[in-house]
């Protein structure tokens, strides 16, 4: 009698197991953790592209001097200096290299520097999109105040 107890136990639990499995929600999972935009990807290789900042802009700082450097900080490479207005930042620079920015934040009589590096790459896709294209990898820069 335990015999067949046990086999009906393994039975109703592969019916439950292929029950769970039908009904389970069905969902595409990226094969790759880089998800690429095929509206932003392009059949001609770009020698240059958009770096994006995120600042923070308030009452205290309504403008932010910035410096992007080609390559770390400490290298003094400086490729331009520039004031952003805005708390979303772009400047079109080459691809294909690191770099590094700083931002300076006032806050009452301190100076608060704010600095992020990337590298801001270009890479060629054979299969992810209906055509062979390139894409940006990187390039993104966070350089928000923190609470």
């Amino acid at each position: 009698m335990k015999h067949i107890t046990k086999y009906r136990l393994i039975y109703i639990l592969l019916i439950f197991q292929l029950l769970i499995i039908s009904v389970g929600c069905e969902r595409d999972v990226p094969s790759k953790l880089v998800a690429i935009d095929c509206n932003d990807c392009d059949p001609v290789r770009p020698e240059e592209g958009k770096l994006i900042v995120t600042l923070t802009i308030n009452d205290e700082n309504p403008f932010i001097p910035l410096i992007i450097y080609k390559g770390n900080i400490e290298d003094n490479n400086i490729e331009y200096i520039d004031t952003s207005y805005s708390a979303d930042y772009w400047v079109r620079v080459p691809v294909n290299n690191y770099y590094s920015i700083s931002a300076e934040y006032k806050s009452g009589d301190k100076t608060i520097f704010a600095v992020d590096g990337d590298d801001f790459k270009i890479k060629y896709s054979k299969s992810d999109c209906d055509y062979p294209c390139y894409y940006y990898y990187g390039g993104y820069y966070d350089l928000q105040l923190r609470n």
